[in-house]
């Protein structure tokens, strides 16, 4: 851009004084959680206009601490000419920014700088490469910081031509917003390549260090004392207007976020400190600083060895190839378990983590009193729970193979155990506990009649032999458990949580309740869980510099071992909660993650023994926090109507208002009676799915493809939800009633009010969400007539239908050797390529398998499609006798 139609505004203006004393960077956690590294940190910010599909750009702001005053900040604002629809290019900005800052001047920056750049002379070889490395290292080093960068790092001009760096292909979405994992170098002379500007860039977001229920721009100005201006009136959507007719409002509106920004980085991580990628990922650190003191180990890669069983060598730099029957979360960052003991216990963990308790027991209108109580820091409190494995000693210390399982075999809730197991549940358990994935979901039926069975751990397997059920055990493995010095068992997540929660405590004293430093290291408690599991169920991310989908990768304390296990024990909490609520009398309404919705009151909820398991949960507590209590009211209510999993609603303001993904309109206040209403009439009116638009922002992946680029313009999603029950259990058909549920306006309304059981296997589960979602396509089950028809083409429709007897009986066996369950030499053969492999499966005369059906079998939801393994053993037995090299012919071939 010209300087024509360029202008820059600068000032300087006087910084708040400190409000504390104390600093917040002297605490443990965030002494670790930080990066403790000095750097030239840069807010910023855009305004901008959008009309008819088109961003026109009103202005660039930048503010930054004043190199040789921090007491001053200096505000730089870059105008395109009015209306233009002209940008400018990251690197022209930012150097406008260090020109006019004075950045040059910093002791951060060489001596060779200066306010236009390095003289050639200084660094210039006739080799290429010799001269860009020398010339990066005379960079000026700026943290770029904004809020949401989605809307802002998109607005600079991009060239495409080759010496033009393209930092939207440098970025890595993470945590809500935009990151820099690497800095990235920006290089380039003036017109006669007298002088040469380098810069070295880190972006960082802040919607990435907000805590939990406060990302607003509002919420991090309140925080660290510059509260947030708002633009009056309908301007906001007129920004090209506002400037033009009021241009100091316009730019103290403008420099008053990026001011924000760099404020609230300084109140968390100190002035000019760079901040952590994410508060999560800061959390991650401070675990690892805290467990490696606690195993008595000084490198990252030392604790990693004793905590997840992966070996210390990591291979820097290396090019990721996924081999096989390797997990993404270790083949991503270049590490292997120690060993094959080890390799075998995390893969069967991984098969063994599950997500959240989440379902409705109870759906219908209750004009009754109930609570909705939480477990008291649930995840936190089940990682406290968690014994650590003695990797180097031989992570297993006993196989499972082919038998019934016995309380001796999972003698308490913390055993280390994880198997693949067949089960029955006596019928008067309401809530079986062992969950199989199936139809995207967990399903918890009374029996695994007609599926080969499910991977579960510890906690869970416990608990279900305590409620009498029958579990045989096709195969699993018992964890060494690791011993302290003093002989007690290690519980590194236990010592780690509590040097966060102890520093939050601080936090909460020194800064006050509610203060962004206590909600600083609230998150950071409750992302440590999420750290741990972060790639275990394997997840996809994209890749803006290589262009493509590729996977997450584990984070520095990922262990699928102590993810699954933290999960198992906060299901097997909740399951505990409503079966002896049930025995006793009480109803389990809804539940919902680390909580759920009851007629019994909290204390009498608190008494509970969970069967044994309250024991474990109350030392956890003490451990943590000096107090045994397991269990917290969150709400209550008088009147109550529960429609599906996490959708529930009261009309009154203290009790729940749970939307299950319906999006209220616009202007309405979360939680508001008339939020109330919006849903309740919704649920109560409701004859089909429910027409539930949005505005789409765009994605990280459409904003930062070379091809077909997007801006960041929104667009307008035309949907329809079903408010439907789910069918996670059987409706009991006998106990539905039509009852009336009033509405604010006095016109009442049915709806079907029911309770539910287990469904014997999950085969009935997948026919009958399968009918419902059919009846959702031309209305919705509200009504008891509704729900009788339902019941009717349930009870006596078809079943669901294979493509062969055959496919099944391959796709099984396939799934049954990816899934860790049985072992063909064949297919376990490394010397043998895939496709060589699939080759092999089809010379059984059972059809042919693809490579993605292949890969698709290590998936969990996989597992709920084999069928029992007794209807497999022919093959199998066949199969598992021939060595590597050998082929079938029609004497091992079975006749169909």
């Amino acid at each position: 851009m010209s300087a024509a139609t360029t202008s820059a505004q600068t000032a300087a203006v006087p910084l708040p004084p400190a409000a504390q004393q104390i600093a917040f960077g002297d605490l443990p956690s965030v002494r670790a959680m930080g990066t403790g590294r000095a750097g030239l940190v840069v807010g910023f910010d855009t305004e901008f206009t959008t009309t008819d599909g088109v961003r026109v750009i009103d202005s660039y702001q930048f503010s930054v601490l004043d190199p040789l005053d921090s007491s001053l900040m200096v505000q730089v604002a870059i105008l395109p000419e009015l209306g233009s629809g002209e940008r400018v290019s990251l690197l022209t900005a930012l150097w406008e920014v260090v020109r006019a800052a004075k950045l040059w001047k910093s002791p951060l920056v060489p001596d060779e700088v200066g306010p236009r750049g390095v003289a050639r002379s200084a660094f210039w070889s006739d080799d290429y490469d010799e001269r860009v490395e020398k010339l990066s290292k005379l960079r000026v080093p700026i943290v770029l910081a904004c809020h949401y960068g989605a809307a802002d790092l998109t607005a600079f001009r991009i060239d495409g031509r080759a010496h033009d760096l393209d930092h939207l292909t440098r970025l890595t979405s993470a945590a809500g917003g935009l990151v820099t994992l690497l800095p990235f170098r920006m290089q380039r002379g003036d017109h006669h390549a007298r002088y040469w500007q380098s810069l070295s860039v880190s972006v960082r977001d802040t919607m990435a260090h907000a805590p939990a229920g406060k990302q607003k721009l509002a919420d991090l100005g309140d925080a660290c004392g510059v509260p947030k201006i708002d633009v009056p009136g309908a301007w906001i959507s007129r920004m090209t207007e506002y400037r033009e007719h009021y241009l100091d409002e316009f730019l103290e509106y403008g420099m008053n976020d990026a001011d924000i920004v760099v404020e609230y980085l300084a109140r968390v991580w100190g002035d000019g400190v760079v901040p952590p990628l994410t508060l999560s990922g800061g959390a991650a650190a401070a675990l690892v600083a805290s467990g490696s003191e606690y195993l008595g180990v000084d490198s990252a890669k030392e604790f990693r060895r004793l905590f997840a069983g992966l070996a210390p060598e990591e291979v820097e730099g290396f090019e990721v190839v996924v081999e096989d029957d390797k997990l993404s979360f270790y083949a991503q960052r270049g590490r292997e378990p120690i060993d094959g003991a080890a390799a075998q216990f995390m893969t069967a963990c991984a098969r063994g983590y599950h997500g959240g308790l989440n379902s409705c027991p109870t759906p219908g209108y209750y004009p009754v009193p109930t609570v909705d109580i939480d477990a008291q820091n649930a995840y936190p409190t089940a990682m406290a729970s968690v014994l650590d494995i003695d990797w180097e000693a031989g992570a297993i210390e006993e196989v499972f193979h082919e038998r019934w399982l016995t309380q001796d075999d999972v003698p308490t809730p913390e055993s280390p155990v994880v198997a693949f197991v067949s089960f029955t549940f006596p019928r008067t358990v309401a809530f079986p506990t062992l969950p199989i994935v199936a139809d995207g979901t967990l399903i918890y039926p009374s029996t695994s009649e007609g599926v080969a069975g499910t991977w579960v751990c510890g906690p869970e397997l416990w608990l279900a032999l305590r409620l009498g059920a029958e579990v045989f055990c096709q195969i699993g493995y018992a964890g060494r458990v690791l011993k302290t010095a003093d002989g007690e068992p290690s519980r590194v997540l236990r010592h780690g949580v509590k040097q966060l929660i102890d520093d939050r405590n601080t936090a909460k004293r020194v800064f006050g309740k509610g203060s962004i430093e206590e909600g600083t290291l609230k998150t950071g408690v409750n992302s440590v869980y999420g750290k741990t599991a972060q790639d275990v169920a394997e997840q996809h991310s994209w890749d803006a510099r290589l262009q493509e989908y590729g996977d997450v990768g584990g984070s520095a304390i990922t262990s699928p071992y102590h993810a699954a296990f933290t999960t198992s024990f906060v299901r097997a909490q909740l399951h505990a909660a409503l079966n002896q609520i049930t025995e006793q009398g009480g109803k389990g309404y809804s539940v919902t993650t680390d909580g759920f919705i009851t007629d019994v009151l909290a204390h009498e909820v608190e008494v509970l023994d969970l069967y044994g398991l309250a024991d474990v949960l109350r030392d956890s507590r003490l451990a943590l926090t000096g107090d045994p209590s397991i269990w917290e009211p969150k709400h209550a209510q008088d009147d109550l109507v529960n429609f599906t999993t996490r959708g529930n609603v009261s009309q009154d303001l203290g009790g729940v208002c749970a939307h299950n993904g319906l999006k209220a309109p616009k202007g309405i206040v979360p939680d508001s009676a008339e939020d109330r209403e919006y849903l309740l009439r919704v649920v109560v009116t409701r004859d089909g799915r429910v027409p539930n638009g949005y505005t789409r922002f765009p994605s990280f992946q459409e904003l930062s493809r070379r091809d077909d680029r997007r801006d960041f313009i929104p667009s307008s999603i035309d949907r329809s939800v079903s408010l439907d029950y789910d069918l996670k259990r059987s409706p009991v058909m006998a106990s539905m009633t039509a009852e009336l549920v009033p509405l604010p306006d006095g016109t009442e309304h049915e709806m079907a009010t029911f309770g539910t059981e287990p469904w014997p296997t999950v085969d009935d589960a997948l026919r009958a969400r399968g009918i419902a979602r059919e009846m959702a396509k031309t209305g919705c089950l509200r009504t008891v007539a509704e729900w009788q028809e339902w019941h009717l083409r349930f009870a006596y429709g078809k079943g669901r239908r294979i493509v062969t007897p055959q496919r099944a009986v391959l796709m099984s066996l396939v799934i049954a050797h990816r899934q860790g369950v049985v072992a063909i030499p064949w297919l376990a053969d490394r010397d043998r390529t895939v496709v060589e492999k699939l080759t092999w499966l089809g010379q059984w005369g059972l059809g042919t398998v693809s490579r993605g059906d292949w890969d698709n079998a290590r998936r969990p939801e996989r597992a709920s499609q084999m069928l029992p393994l007794d209807m497999l053993a022919p093959y199998l037995e066949r199969m598992t006798r021939m060595a590597p090299g050998d082929h079938p012919t029609d004497v091992h071939r079975l006749p169909y």
